[in-house]
């Protein structure tokens, strides 16, 4: 298969688990997690550009888009930092910045996703 055509899969996946575990366990799969990866790989990756009105085409035949905006209100969000969890204050700021960084890119990420399945 295209690995580009992957999110086929993994929306099958996405019901198989609604129907076993719930519709918030199929959120984080498939939103949280494969979507967003998945706008993350379509930033330098024409191919996978190409197959995000598909995908979520896709997504929004299997969630409702209030379940969408509902979970991309709280999607990636991590614990505040505690700079306690390090014995040496120096990698306790190399700590910090990197999850700054990483929790930047989420939110950007997110925002996308929500542009994508909520803001049509």
């Amino acid at each position: 298969m295209n690995p580009c055509r992957v999110w086929l899969e993994q929306c099958d996946a996405a019901r198989e688990i609604e129907d076993e575990f719930g519709t918030d366990r199929a959120l984080a799969y498939l939103i949280g997690e494969k979507f967003i990866n998945f706008l993350s790989a379509a930033e330098t990756d024409e191919g996978f550009r190409a197959e995000i009105p598909a995908f979520v085409a896709e997504i929004r035949t299997i969630f409702e888009r209030w379940q969408l905006d509902a979970y991309l209100e709280t999607a990636r969000q991590t614990e505040r930092f505690d700079p306690s969890d390090y014995d040496d204050p120096e990698e306790a700021e190399i700590a910090r910045r990197l999850e700054l960084r990483e929790s930047a890119n989420d939110l950007l990420l997110v925002e996308r996703a929500r542009q994508w399945l909520v803001e049509e």
